[in-house]
């Protein structure tokens, strides 16, 4: 019986940076992975880190240490985070991301910064690569990450320090004499047993699994998923499976923007609407929700409780209603990856954009009150008139709706990432509810619930970023 020194179970952002720092130390590693290629979320992350700390930020004059990093965390999430959980990564982030530039990581130039996609940080933390995405230009997901791996991957594969097997779903953890000795695996519909001396789940989240989704977030509207469709939540549940503890599911917040382009899904890649804030791109339009009301002022700069207004609305969702002057002016379109006349065309087509020539064949179209939509856009029309916004102090009043056709685009909070995970201590060893450690068994990276390390809010870069650093504080601790 062939026994590892360690199998990873996931081949992401966490387990690829545990496999590759495991084989640094001499480990003989199997690494698991349920999808035909390695890479995971790292396909569809927009590639943002934040660490405080860094050489990067010493050589431009920014003063920030890891301490101000978890500080600024413990103030966005007004203190839901982890503590030790947060503490152990805003520690090992300065570590990685040093790490990721000794391996020849490409930072864009511009890095760090201060991002206000979500609520910002107080200090320029916020980093990625030139091959990710950077604000308004829409890239690549994730890749220069992957772009650094898959080279050191290939090589620890060709030397068999690392033994990977692809198209492989873990199906639940073998146990003997109350610890973990491996992991069973089903590879086209054979069951295979595999054993080591530890074992890491880094399988990721649940964020694509509608139905675990409505059982413990059951506070949540239903769900749009962006994430990768093969998060379903495997690791989690085979740890519950053997007493693993669960938490911060109620932690979970949305994100603004998603388009539901097939049923249950969203994607930020190909359509996605700009109303995270009011900075990257000051509004031309108005958001109603189900009810025909306006129930916010449209530039409100913060990203956090743009959300959570929102998360306050029937079914999570709004319409942003406009018309042709907005459309055709000059700025940024609502949809960056549409021009104003792909939103004409697809406007015709009526799946999640609207237009008509008045607003009561609006309202009929979308299924909002005519009279109800009809008063909204008065009572609009009249407050920029008079540059006074009385029902929300609306600042920014220069597009009146009153040239058709009118336009509705309806846009959700979606979730790419799941807020809920197995327990673990500051150690990063799995615990049953009750905090007892199950022996030889590990866990990082989103199996942990971003409400760990963010808590009931999203602080830039802190998924990835942990994802990263925990693999690599595991991998250098397992591996020898």
């Amino acid at each position: 019986m062939e026994k590892f020194d360690l199998i990873i179970v996931g081949a992401g952002a966490s387990g690829l940076s545990c496999a590759i720092n495991a084989a640094a130390q001499g480990a003989k590693i199997l690494v698991i992975e349920k999808d035909y290629r390695i890479g995971g979320t790292l396909h569809l992350t927009a590639g943002h880190l934040s660490a405080g700390g860094t050489k990067r930020q010493k050589d431009k004059g920014i003063e920030d240490s890891p301490q101000k990093h978890y500080d600024d965390i413990m103030r966005i999430s007004q203190h839901s985070a982890v503590p030790e959980i947060a503490k152990l990564a805003t520690t090992e982030a300065p570590k990685t991301i040093d790490w990721l530039e000794q391996l020849g990581f490409q930072f864009d130039e511009k890095t760090p910064t201060i991002v206000y996609g979500h609520a910002p940080y107080q200090i320029p933390r916020t980093y990625w690569g030139t091959a990710d995405y950077a604000f308004r230009e829409i890239k690549n997901a994730g890749l220069s990450i992957l772009q650094i791996f898959e080279p050191l991957f290939k090589q620890c594969i060709d030397s068999q320090q690392i033994i990977l097997r692809l198209n492989h779903k873990l199906e639940k953890i073998l146990i003997e004499n109350n610890q973990v000795i491996g992991i069973q695996a089903n590879h086209q519909n054979d069951l295979i047993d595999f054993y080591g001396k530890n074992t890491v789940l880094t399988t990721g989240g649940y964020a694509a699994n509608h139905d675990f989704f409505a059982q413990v977030t059951p506070h949540a509207s239903r769900l749009i998923s962006t994430a990768n469709p093969l998060c379903k939540g495997d690791g989690i549940k085979a740890a519950m499976e053997i007493g693993a503890g669960f938490r911060g599911a109620e932690k979970h917040l949305g994100t603004l923007g998603g388009i539901e382009i097939e049923q249950g899904r969203a994607d930020f890649w190909r359509v996605w609407a700009k109303v995270s804030n009011s900075i990257d791109r000051p509004p031309r339009e108005i958001y109603v929700n189900e009810e025909g009301f306006r129930f916010m002022h449209e530039d409100e700069p913060s990203p956090d409780v743009r959300e959570r207004i929102v998360a306050q609305q029937p079914n999570w969702r709004f319409w942003a209603i406009f018309d042709e002057n907005a459309l055709m002016s000059e700025g940024m379109s609502i949809i960056p990856q549409f021009s104003p006349q792909r939103i004409q065309e697809e406007a015709e087509k009526g799946q999640f954009l609207w237009k008509a020539d008045s607003i009561s064949a609006l309202a009929k179209k979308i299924g909002i009150r005519e009279d109800n939509l009809n008063k909204t856009i008065i009572s609009y029309n009249e407050a920029v008139k008079t540059q006074q916004d009385k029902a929300f102090g609306r600042k920014n009043l220069q597009f009146p709706i009153q040239k058709p056709p009118f336009y509705a685009l309806l846009t959700y909070l979606s979730s790419l990432i799941s807020f809920g995970g197995i327990t673990v201590n500051q150690h990063l060893q799995v615990t049953t509810a009750q905090g007892k450690v199950i022996p030889n068994l590990y866990a990082s990276g989103e199996i942990l619930g971003a409400g760990a390390t963010s808590g009931n809010a999203f602080c830039g870069g802190m998924l990835l970023t942990p994802a990263l650093s925990f693999g690599r504080y595991l991998g250098q601790k397992l591996g020898k």
